[in-house]
């Protein structure tokens, strides 16, 4: 997938296929969206471009801190998995805020983004005037440079609208699984390698250390052992993965580590970026009254993790 950071020497010369948004969650409503792009795409055999925003929209609009289901960075991951060719990052200012629906089609859909095709929801809604769509039906033109202007429905499963509030709320509640559902994909957190103090190794569980997103800036599960599994250079590990500050051993700062249930050939490489896939919680983290009792714990909590992904 090409990723575009988006400035005032953007411009396509082949002709796109293309949805905006802030796509925060890229969950199910999402992926109904994005997945008829890329598909419409194909049928025109042209590219697929997904167009976001940074900072997410409400932060410039409102003045609002947006705690995000997710970065840029593992946007990115999403949309590669998707099946999109392009992705183009626009810097969101209070200046692309006023432009209205039609100029900012006519400026930046056509002319930057040479669009022959953009695809939204019914209800989605862009431009400074917040006017409605302007087409009703499925496919109709706006006679400008054969551009299409297509409206969809955004249903998830079961014919109901994902609220990306709503998986903040159950993620929050360490209702993961929960929110897996309604994502379509485990829980995506982005981690940098970081070197541990190998307490896992004496207990007879290694582990890879990771930094911990900023909760600040992400939502973050509650502390506590999750079903979970890291991607790396082409590897892919199932395992369990623990968010704390170990209270046991005195404390640590908050970070993320992840016990592999296969053969780790190669670890990944310490400041390198890893993804990290929270499929289910398991239990809240606790401070045990010595480290027999924690190892006994952790043996339970490997065998839980292991009947998830072995159905045993």
């Amino acid at each position: 997938m090409q990723t575009i950071r988006f400035d005032s020497k953007t411009k396509i010369d082949f002709s796109t296929v293309a949805a905006l948004g802030n796509f925060d969650g890229v969950h199910n409503g999402h992926r109904v969206l994005i997945e008829k792009v890329v598909s419409r795409a194909k049928q025109l055999r042209i590219k697929s471009c997904i167009i976001t925003f940074e900072p997410h929209t409400r932060e410039v609009i409102q003045k609002s801190c947006v705690i995000k289901l997710t970065t840029t960075a593992e946007k990115l991951v999403l949309f590669e998995n998707l099946g999109v060719d392009i992705c183009a990052i626009i810097p969101f200012d209070e200046n692309l805020a006023k432009m209205s629906k039609e100029e900012f089609q006519s400026e930046i859909l056509q002319k930057k983004f040479n669009c022959a095709e953009f695809i939204s929801g019914k209800n989605q809604r862009y431009g400074n005037k917040k006017c409605d769509n302007l087409q009703k039906s499925s496919h109709s033109c706006c006679g400008k440079n054969d551009f299409t202007d297509a409206v969809i429905s955004l249903y998830g499963e079961n014919n109901t609208i994902v609220s990306s509030t709503e998986i903040k709320k159950l993620l929050l509640a360490a209702r993961v699984d929960e929110a897996v559902n309604l994502l379509g994909h485990p829980y995506l957190i982005m981690g940098t390698r970081i070197r541990g103090e190998h307490l896992g190794t004496v207990m007879g569980y290694p582990t890879l250390n990771f930094t911990s997103p900023s909760a600040m800036e992400k939502i973050v599960p509650p502390s506590g052992v999750y079903v979970a599994e890291v991607q790396y250079c082409g590897y892919s590990l199932k395992g369990c993965l623990y968010y704390g500050d170990c209270p046991t051993f005195g404390n640590r700062e908050l970070h993320l580590e992840f016990f592999s249930l296969d053969e780790v050939i190669s670890d990944p490489a310490v400041g390198g970026e890893c993804a990290l896939w929270l499929h289910r919680f398991i239990r809240r983290d606790v401070k045990f009254s010595s480290k027999e009792e924690l190892i006994e714990q952790i043996s339970a909590d490997v065998e839980i993790i292991k009947r998830y992904f072995f159905k045993e």
